[in-house]
């Protein structure tokens, strides 16, 4: 059955309409034989359905499979599942959602040997991850599709894994592994006897010559390209592929190569590269007349004007590309251009344009689901009644038969009753039978909708009520008072950045489960509202004790920690609550005040739920007026550095100095945790955390002279780095920058990045942390322990130091469970290699016991407080005085 199913996939892939026709009388065999062959037949039919824009046909061939894996323990039903509902959220243009359903495939395809299945999700995530931006995640999903093609022993798919990985490597500028990749694409294309794919893989090789420097050989790959190209049909080179291919469109121009070579260099953010493909994708487009290809030629080149800093060029370029797509009603296409313009804006600092772009991307993006639904419903109603016709003229056909060889045999009047009456009788057993047909058929209809309802008004990972279902219920209660509540979990990407997709949505599942009893007590209703966040719905209370008394429970209820998967995790809650329609004339304007709430409970620690008042709006007005004194304070000068001494705490001299920033504005001094949090929302951290890390730098430097000249040891200067500033792309430009024009010793320099920080993109920091130590700085991780390291990863950073969070450090001899914690640190990173930093030393007793325990270094008023620049360098001279005396 399975490979019945798979020849009509091969034969009739380019038509959906026909692998359909061809596949309804097999699905009665399919579903009696189950396992495998149910599946392969559910995954060809929901795909078939998918191409011809009928989704919700295809989201319950995925429901089916979902239902199929679980019930038989089928690890290939559920990775068929997983990969389907990425493959028609692709087709659909939501390529971020497509990318986490088929993450979720990958360890499902890992646990069967079915190879065609592993080749199939293997490409898909590819094709997905790199149309994401995630270069090296694409590389290693088309290289473990090369191998399940090879394990196929079928040239033609492995062919197609390395023609797909060469480009990313001329993108990743490896042009030497893009020809080898190409090469190999080649002989194996040969093998299989495919044209365009020999094509491909000689285009390819022959930019991955020129990018080497080889133009012989560039000029021979070209020649043998050309012949090929006169060979191919042009309808077999515009054919798509069918699904069990699960490959991207072979490359059958020069244009549509060079094309995706831009928009890969753009996703590494080789932006002078991007440019130079793009303007050639540009001119080969326009003398092919293709208006797709210049559409998206011109959006590509003009985002990579932006990421060269020629916004008002690339803005441009952008916009006419996608009003051109708009215009032409490409509504899908659009789609992904909003997004990647987007993604590029926030990658770059440009919050506000990022926002404006996302927000036209959803909306367009809602607008395709309903058109999505609204035409699977229709076309089912017309083949409902197109098949009640044909019973009917079915019946009449066979009707007028009998009356015809009634009227032929008139010599035999009984013999005619006869004939009449089984006419008759045979009339009426078929009306009976087309009767029952139809009420079957308009109960199956009803029960889809009464589905497609559900499912729109519900969320897939809690059952629970989505967003689109709060806001019907808020409409039908605007004559009504009520309270609603918005909670947010904290820190929920840095969970899902260390343990996966997979845990965090059990781990959201867990937590609705606990908040759900609490809401329902109180007879609310309790809404998923996105990936980390809920709302709620209550009655109003009456009076605000008992308001206050139902936010205590809540947060009460996720104290206790929560077990995903073996991992212990603990969970906090930041919520915010507003009434209707005493804090809004408009549900729009209670939904504002939730969410003001809900930031001032998230600018709190741990778990926080703040109730709306007047006052919060004046706090909102006030963070302003502060964003805007900041924006103009580094012009007129008004940051300072301060510096707080650090010692050894076996021998007592000075080890160094940590830099603080100052804010020394025109009413007074302003506390830093006043106005870094502003920043670092606004996005001002990225130059003046550039400031700070220039005068450190240049102070270092300068003290690391005078410890020269006096002949003590050089101190250490250690910088903190907000994660904001360490996630801008400009920041290892800024750094080697800073060094050049300093000419400090990076050895003595250590930056200190926040545990959050390095947790978020994990894989992504590993690697700028490795580029910092390649320049010689030392990295340490400040305010550890108070995040979500996974050990997995903290074995892998390149970490020199620790600094242990004064939290731990307040309680030693007070708090034996902290102290625990503490000691436990302390040998984890000497494990590990790893030299200690307490900060927030400021008792002798707390300097003993960490002393006993091996700690290596000490931080705090015990010691020295944070001092300016000319109290700081008499402390240093004093210091290497005695330092100097002593030996």
């Amino acid at each position: 059955m399975a490979q019945r199913i798979e020849a009509i996939e091969a034969d009739y892939g380019s038509q959906p309409a026909e692998v359909v026709a061809r596949l309804r009388p097999l699905e009665a065999e399919a579903r009696s034989l189950g396992g495998d062959n149910l599946r392969v037949f559910i995954a060809a039919w929901g795909y078939a359905h998918g191409l011809m824009d009928q989704m919700t046909v295809a989201d319950a061939a995925t429901a089916e499979l979902i239902d199929l894996g679980e019930r038989e323990s089928n690890a290939a039903a559920m990775a068929s599942a997983f990969a389907l509902r990425a493959t028609m959220l692709e087709l659909s243009g939501r390529l971020g959602a497509a990318h986490d359903w088929i993450s979720s495939a990958l360890p499902w395809a890992e646990k069967t040997r079915d190879e065609p299945l592993r080749y199939w999700v293997f490409m898909t995530a590819g094709n997905l991850a790199v149309a994401t931006g995630r270069l090296q995640d694409g590389l290693r999903a088309y290289q473990a599709a090369a191998r399940s093609g090879q394990a196929m022993d079928n040239p033609r798919r492995t062919a197609q894994a390395f023609v797909a990985l060469a480009p990313i490597r001329l993108a990743l500028r490896e042009p030497e592994a893009a020809r080898g990749d190409a090469r190999t694409a080649g002989e194996l294309a040969v093998r299989a006897g495919s044209v365009s794919l020999q094509l491909a893989a000689k285009m390819i090789e022959a930019l991955a010559e020129d990018e080497a420097g080889h133009p012989a050989a560039r000029d021979r790959a070209q020649d043998e390209a050309r012949r090929l190209s006169s060979l191919i049909q042009p309808e077999a080179a515009s054919a798509p592929l069918n699904p069990a291919a699960a490959g991207p469109a072979w490359f059958s121009t020069q244009a549509e190569l060079v094309q995706e070579l831009a928009d890969l260099s753009l996703s590494a953010r080789h932006f002078e590269s991007a440019q130079r493909h793009a303007e050639r994708a540009l001119s080969l487009a326009r003398r092919d007349g293709g208006e797709d290809a210049i559409e998206l030629a011109t959006i590509t080149l003009g985002l990579a004007r932006i990421g060269l800093k020629q916004a008002a060029a690339g803005d441009q370029l952008v916009q006419r590309g996608l009003s051109s797509l708009e215009a032409r009603g490409r509504k899908v296409r659009l789609l992904e251009q909003l997004n990647r313009h987007a993604e590029l804006l926030e990658s770059l600092g440009d919050a506000a344009g990022a926002l404006r772009q996302s927000r036209k991307a959803l909306a367009l993006e809602a607008e395709l689901v309903r058109s999505d639904r609204v035409s699977t419903v229709l076309d089912l109603q017309r083949r409902s009644s197109f098949e009640q016709n044909q019973r009917a003229l079915e019946a009449l056909r066979h009707d007028n038969e009998l009356q015809a060889e009634a009227l032929a045999r008139h010599d035999s009047e009984r013999r005619l009753s006869i004939g009449l009456g089984a006419a008759m009788l045979v009339v009426v057993v078929l009306t009976v039978a087309l009767l029952h047909r139809v009420r079957k058929a308009n109960r199956a209809l009803q029960a889809h909708n009464e589905e497609l309802a559900f499912v729109g008004l519900h969320d897939r990972v809690t059952g629970l009520p989505n967003r689109r279902a709060l806001e019907q219920r808020a409409r039908e209660l605007h004559n009504d008072g009520f309270i609603g509540l918005g909670i947010a979990i904290n820190h929920f990407g840095r969970i899902t950045g260390s343990l996966g997709h997979v845990v965090g949505d059990e781990l959201i599942g867990q937590v609705a489960g606990r908040l759900k009893p609490v809401i329902d007590s109180a007879g609310g209703q309790l809404y998923r509202l996105d990936g980390l966040s809920f709302g709620v719905i209550l009655p109003a209370l009456g009076d605000e004790a008992a308001l206050r008394q139902l936010l205590d429970r809540l947060l009460q209820t996720v104290q206790p920690v929560f077990e995903v998967q073996y991992q212990q995790l603990a969970v906090t809650l930041s919520i915010g609550s507003a009434e209707y329609p005493r804090d809004g004339a408009h549900t729009t304007d209670v939904a504002k005040a939730i969410q003001l709430a809900v930031r001032e409970a998230q600018r709190l620690s741990g778990n926080s739920a703040v109730v709306f008042t007047p006052h919060l709006m004046a706090d909102q007005q006030e963070r302003l007026q502060l964003e805007a004194r900041l924006s103009q304070a580094l012009d007129r000068g008004e940051f300072e550095l301060f510096y707080q001494a650090q010692c050894d705490l076996h021998t007592g001299r000075l080890a160094g100095f940590e830099a603080l920033l100052r804010w020394r504005a025109a009413d007074g001094l302003v506390g830093p945790d006043r106005f870094i949090p502003v920043a670092e929302d606004s996005g001002l951290i990225v130059p003046i955390g550039r400031w700070v890390l220039l005068q450190a730098c240049r102070q270092a430097s300068a003290w690391h002279e005078r410890a020269r000249a006096l002949g003590g040891p050089l101190p250490v200067m250690a910088i903190n780095i907000s994660p904001r500033q360490f996630q801008h792309p400009d920041f290892m430009t800024t750094v080697r920058e800073v060094l050049k024009a300093t000419s400090v010793d990076p050895r003595q320099i250590e930056l200190e990045i926040t545990e959050g920080a390095v947790m978020d993109h994990a894989d992504a920091t590993i690697a700028k942390m490795a580029e910092l130590r390649e320049l010689g700085l030392h990295l340490a991780i400040d305010d550890f322990g108070t995040g979500y390291s996974s050990l997995a990863y903290l074995k892998r950073f390149p970490i020199d130091r620790l600094k242990i969070d004064r939290s731990f450090v307040r309680d030693l001899g007070v708090d034996a469970q902290g102290a625990a914690i503490a000691r436990a640190m302390i040998q984890l990173a000497h494990s590990l290699d790893m030299t200690v930093v307490a900060e927030g030393v400021e008792e002798e007793a707390q300097a003993d016991c960490l002393r006993t325990w091996g700690c290596d270094l000490m931080q705090g008023y015990l010691y020295a407080r944070p001092l300016p620049v000319g109290e700081a360098t008499a402390l240093l001279d004093a210091k290497l005085g005695a330092a100097l005396h002593d030996s």
